[in-house]
């Protein structure tokens, strides 16, 4: 409230006012929430001891937790979890995984007490911090960050995945939610506060997202240009894409305004009563930097580059070096490989390209193969001797396997508390504010106090930004940093040297020995892939071995059973063979009859395939008929009925017990005529 006295002299007051609960007396029941949790690789410390989000029942006053009691019952994966007024906690790391947590809840009614179990899911995910600095941000108005996540509204943020995927033609799978975060708006504070609909039509969201699959220009350029179809098509207000604050942001005399994107070692945590989401404090702030001495963009550009209007930001297609990428937007080569063999490695860059007069922000990443790795990551300062007059700073691994910092002197030299493990990168970033400088490791952060006003030199030219070491051969560099351990045995990569808002062109070294730009050796981050299972000794899944167990037993089975068939099928067609043959020689023991006298009962030509003769005699006798068939016949007399059953038997195809038929009818003696049989029937063959 604002008072005036009688002259007229005016003052603000605040008075602050609490808006409470009275409680009731209602019962509580069970109740199921979701917690999504991203963080960057190597940043799980900074989940410990935060609050990752409310524990969830159904209750009709949930405004006081802190007034219930709550005991975790189990937790899934062994992980610990602690809940302290009703907000669920770890106090150890939280590594990528699932989390199923079940918490009892206990609220005091006046009539006794009501038991309920809340259940929460927990899905952890890790990223590279290469995430953060590729991606997209888009600005949603009219939505809060609860909103966006809470789905007793709508389920908002699924539909920005939607809408989202549609416009840029992905996959709403392939979209990764970084950071969800208010946007600070000002508003003079003798104004009353707005209705609550009314702040909500006027709040600003950014959505800070990242996609592998296009580059943060062409996303955020993609959006700019469909801001509309938000709207029209899904039923959300973008305002929006990729932001620069540093528009219409005015600076102190002295000072520039740049633009830059940092990480706080603290999550951001978003919370309703059915999820929350625990994401990165990804920090895009406008710094006010020193204009005098700081870094500029390339004199110079490609025809080719583009200056977007939305955001006044620069991006070149670079085609000619993609094979160095990751790039920075003015084709800076962003990474730098060094090896120790070979007297040491180093690469040296010109001073202009770099700057650590306050105001400044300055960062960059590393990481070494092993552990065992010691030496100079960094080292900007003059080359020349007397280095005291500068404000010279280092950074070294030491034998402890910390780093350690120098700032000028020996008594401005502290080592962290973190170690240096191998394949991991470390992101160090400075922040110079007046005499203070607040420095970051990954997840820890050090402030440090230092007097850097009193330098005698201040000419960029005299000054210079070593790189994995410093130069050995005929050199006195090494010599004039004696506070350094060791200067010429780091082997790692460095990437992402970040200074005011531009980036180190790892690609033009001044000098350099031992020292590859473009990518990082997979050897040193052992993220090597190989299409070779001998050469890499892939693993292969144990469902794989099973699977080719069952395809051979089958095979097995099927061959097994194809044998016993046809093994089955000969013994069958020898047991029809036998009886056959049983048959027939149960017919010749009954045939005894020798009397030469031939009749039907005698002769079982059954047994034969076809008739052996079926013509009567008149048509034997017939003239036509023995014209054609004179060579069976003569004209004397008729051939013996073997020399017929012989002659037939051999114009037949092979059958077997052929000869047994033919000894059964030779019985008949070999004088026996065919015209003897007239008594046989043609019907009865």
């Amino acid at each position: 409230m604002m008072g005036t006295d009688v002259k007229q002299f005016s003052v603000n007051t605040s008075i602050p006012i609490i808006v409470g609960d009275v409680p009731n007396n209602d019962p509580i029941s069970n109740g199921l929430k979701t917690i999504t949790i991203i963080y960057v690789n190597n940043y799980q410390e900074s989940l410990q001891s935060v609050n990752l989000g409310s524990v969830y029942v159904v209750n009709s006053n949930d405004w006081f937790l802190a007034a219930n009691g709550y005991s975790v019952l189990d937790v899934s994966n062994g992980q610990t979890f602690n809940v302290y007024q009703g907000f669920l906690s770890t106090p150890t790391s939280l590594y990528p995984g699932s989390y199923t947590v079940r918490i009892q809840v206990i609220k005091n009614l006046a009539s006794g007490q009501s038991t309920a179990i809340s259940t929460i899911n927990i899905g952890v995910r890790s990223i590279d911090s290469e995430f953060v600095r590729q991606a997209s941000t888009i600005r949603i108005q009219g939505e809060t960050p609860e909103s966006l996540i809470d789905p007793t509204l709508g389920n908002r943020l699924s539909t920005l995945l939607n809408a989202l995927a549609s416009i840029l033609g992905v996959s709403s799978n392939s979209i990764i939610i970084l950071a969800i975060r208010p946007v600070l708006q000002y508003r003079n504070p003798i104004y009353p506060p707005l209705p609550l609909d009314q702040a909500k039509q006027a709040a600003l969201t950014d959505v800070v997202f990242y996609l592998t699959s296009l580059t943060k220009e062409a996303i955020e350029n993609t959006i700019d240009s469909n801001l509309s179809l938000f709207s029209s098509s899904f039923g959300i207000t973008a305002t929006a894409s990729g932001p620069n604050l540093c528009i219409n942001y005015a600076c102190p005399f002295g000072t520039i305004c740049r633009l830059s994107r940092s990480m706080q070692s603290l999550p951001f945590t978003i919370d309703t009563n059915l999820t929350s989401f625990v994401g990165i404090n990804i920090i895009d702030s406008p710094d006010c930097v020193n204009a005098t001495w700081t870094t500029n963009p390339p004199s110079s550009i490609q025809s080719d580059c583009i200056t977007y209007s939305f955001n006044n930001a620069t991006h070149c297609p670079c085609t000619s070096l993609q094979s160095l990428a990751p790039l920075g937007p003015y084709c800076e080569v962003l990474g730098l490989t060094f090896s120790s063999s070979g007297g040491g490695s180093y690469a040296v860059f010109d001073g202009t390209k770099f700057s650590n007069l306050a105001p400044a922000r300055f960062s960059f990443d590393f990481t070494i193969p092993d552990s065992s790795t010691i030496g100079v990551i960094l080292l900007y300062g003059l080359d020349t001797s007397p280095i005291s007059d500068y404000f010279w700073i280092a950074v070294e691994i030491v034998s402890t396997r910390s780093l350690r910092f120098h700032f000028r002197d020996d008594t401005l030299t502290f080592d962290t508390v973190i170690m240096i493990n191998a394949s991991i990168w470390y992101h160090i970033e400075y922040e110079y504010v007046d005499s203070t400088i607040l420095i970051m490791v990954n997840d820890e952060q050090y402030v440090v106090t230092v007097n850097n006003n009193s330098i005698n030199i201040n000419n960029q030219s005299f000054v210079q930004l070593y790189l994995g070491g410093l130069p050995m051969t005929n050199s006195l560099v090494a010599a004039l940093y004696s506070a350094l351990s060791s200067v010429n045995t780091f082997r790692g990569c460095i990437r992402n040297v970040l200074s005011n808002g531009f980036y180190l062109d790892m690609n033009n070294p001044l000098a350099s020995n031992n020292s590859n730009s473009g990518p990082c050796d997979c050897s040193i981050t052992n993220s090597c892939k190989t299409t070779s299972s001998v050469a890499t000794g892939i693993i292969v899944p144990w469902y794989v071995w099973l699977i080719i167990a069952l395809v051979l037993l089958l095979i097995g089975t099927m061959l097994v059973v194809a044998i016993l068939t046809c093994f089955r099928h000969r013994r069958l067609r020898k047991a029809r063979a036998d009886a056959y043959m049983s048959n027939i020689e149960n017919d010749r023991d009954n045939d005894k009859d020798t009397t030469g006298e031939e009749d039907n009962l005698s002769y079982n030509l059954s047994i034969l395939k076809k008739p052996i003769y079926t013509l009567s005699d008149e048509k034997v006798n017939s003239s036509m008929w023995t014209m054609i068939h004179r060579d069976r016949i003569n004209s004397f007399a008729r051939a013996p009925f073997n020399d017929y059953v012989n002659r037939k038997l051999s114009e037949q195809l092979a059958i077997s017990l052929a000869d047994d038929t033919q000894k059964y009818y030779a019985d008949e003696g070999d004088s026996t005529l065919a015209y003897d049989l007239s008594s046989i029937n043609s019907s009865e063959y």
